[in-house]
């Protein structure tokens, strides 16, 4: 018996239902693969937005109180008004830190900031995160005229901030910090004030150049006004180790345009200070002979008698000597040759001018030109006073001498020498006063004990030879009337916080 194995035959519709059914097992498969994908996206997605933000409010935060804290400490360093106290600067920051951010004052210990500027007032603690320009500000002076800034800069230490969804990342914390910076500005100012003074700039006026005052043993002590040599030689003033220069004067000074550097020896009292120099105060005064528009009007043209008869009483002229004891009555005396006195001579005379020109007057000396002088040794001595308003009331061509006692012509370099121990004679108040003008000459003065009551103003000053002792008592009411501006010049300086830069 046969048997027959029938064979089904696999229909068209039977094999798509298989296939059909083969693809939805394979899309089940794919779709949990990117569900997977798609839950990571979504967590990531989430960490940005919950894990970022929080980090980025903890960071407004942060910066919050970057900026409360260095504006705390720009506010401090304002407050000093020139002077800084570091360490109130950097417990302020770090209070502020603490109040507002939550920092410890711990946490500044070792904290870094590759940004720090050049000075780090915490530095003891490794602490650069609080730093600044400058440690101080500098002097206020002409050279810091304007804006000085001061830059202070806070870098608070880094905090971390804990993650929630991050963490199937792999992250579990996110690092904030923030940093600010204020600018401190000091602001200097130049103020120059005008005085107008009635009186000369100084009682001795040394206008030369090189060593222009040399006091070698001299005692010189000087009342009334101030001392100034315009001479900016690398020694323009000198004194030996026994030599002084004594100004009594409340509030004067002793100095030029190069002091104290060019003042060499102890005895100056004040020391010497960085003085201005000053311009020639008697420039104006118009000197006798050719040369002044006008000036012939106000001196002798005759020629004077009897300059060498001793103990005779002599009138303004013009002379070629003076010497012995003489009485001079009031006017100008014009010298040619110059004046002697030694032994016991005496030359006295009240409202007198001497004039000390060359031997061709009334042409004015040549430049350079050693003139006329006086020379008083021994017991020599004078007691003149200058010109006075009485007499200038009564003939106006004595008017521009008020006050002048002694005068050289501008270009006459002679040697002035009062040496004589009688020198002057009855002190500051009856004695010898009036301004003494050497433009281009020397003022040699030597003695024992004698005042003048003069103004001084000459090329060159020195008290060589044997230690003298000598009081220069500047009294206005008895010299040449002079005024003069003086500008005070003065540096103000404000601090200002001026807030947050960069």
């Amino acid at each position: 018996m046969v048997h027959r194995v029938q064979q089904l035959a696999v229909t068209p519709a039977r094999a798509y239902r298989a296939m059909i059914a083969r693809r939805a097992g394979d899309e089940r498969g794919a779709v949990a693969v990117m569900l997977a994908i798609m839950l990571t996206v979504m967590l990531g997605i989430t960490a940005l937005v919950v894990d970022l933000g929080n980090a980025r409010q903890q960071r407004r935060a942060a910066q919050n109180s970057a900026d409360a804290a260095a504006l705390a400490a720009g506010e401090t360093v304002e407050a000093g008004n020139g002077t800084i106290d570091w360490s109130a600067v950097v417990s302020q920051v770090k209070a502020y830190a603490q109040v507002n951010d939550g920092i410890a004052t711990s946490a500044w210990t070792g904290c870094t900031d590759a940004s720090a500027l050049a000075y780090k007032p915490d530095s003891t603690s490794a602490n650069s995160c609080i730093s600044a320009d400058r440690s101080s500000w500098p002097a206020v002076n002409s050279g810091t005229v304007g804006d000085t800034s001061n830059h202070i800069r806070v870098r608070l230490p880094s905090t971390s901030v804990k993650t929630y969804f991050a963490k199937v990342l792999g992250i579990n914390s996110l690092t904030t910090g923030a940093s600010a910076t204020t600018n401190v500005v000091m602001t200097v100012q130049q103020i120059q004030t005008t005085k107008h003074i009635v009186g000369g700039p100084c009682a001795l006026c040394v206008l030369g150049t090189g060593l222009s005052l040399d006091g070698q043993n001299g005692d010189v002590t000087i009342t009334g006004g101030n001392v100034i040599v315009n001479s900016t030689a690398g020694t323009a003033a000198s004194l030996n180790p026994n030599g002084h220069v004594t100004l009594s004067t409340p509030g004067g000074a002793i100095g030029g345009p190069n002091a104290p550097g060019n003042f060499s020896g102890s005895g100056f009292s004040p020391s010497p200070t960085n003085q201005g120099a000053v311009t020639d105060p008697l420039a104006n005064v118009p000197q006798c002979g050719n040369g002044s528009p006008g000036s012939t009007n106000y001196c002798p043209v005759a020629a004077g008698s009897n300059g060498t008869k001793n103990n005779a009483t002599l009138s303004p002229g013009i002379y070629s000597t003076i010497s012995g004891s003489h009485t001079l009555n009031p006017g100008v005396y014009v010298l040619t040759s110059g004046i002697t006195l030694n032994g016991n001579d005496l030359l006295q005379g009240s409202g007198v001018m001497l004039y000390f020109a060359c031997g061709a007057y009334p042409s004015p000396c040549t430049s350079g030109q050693s003139g006329a002088g006086i020379t008083s040794t021994g017991n020599g001595a004078l007691r003149i006073t200058g010109i006075t308003q009485a007499q200038c009331t009564a003939s106006a061509s004595l008017c521009p001498y008020v006050g002048m006692m002694l005068f050289a012509d501008r270009n006459n370099t002679a040697t002035q020498t009062w040496r004589g121990n009688g020198t002057n004679e009855n002190g500051a108040i009856n004695g010898s006063n009036g301004t003494v003008y050497l433009k281009s000459g020397t003022m040699d003065l030597r003695g024992n004990g004698y005042t003048m009551s003069s103004q001084i103003v000459t090329a060159f000053f020195t008290m060589k030879g044997n230690p003298s002792t000598v009081t220069i008592a500047y009294d206005l009411s008895k010299n040449y009337s002079e005024s003069h501006d003086e500008t005070d010049t003065t540096y103000s300086a404000a601090y200002d916080n001026n807030g947050l830069s960069g």
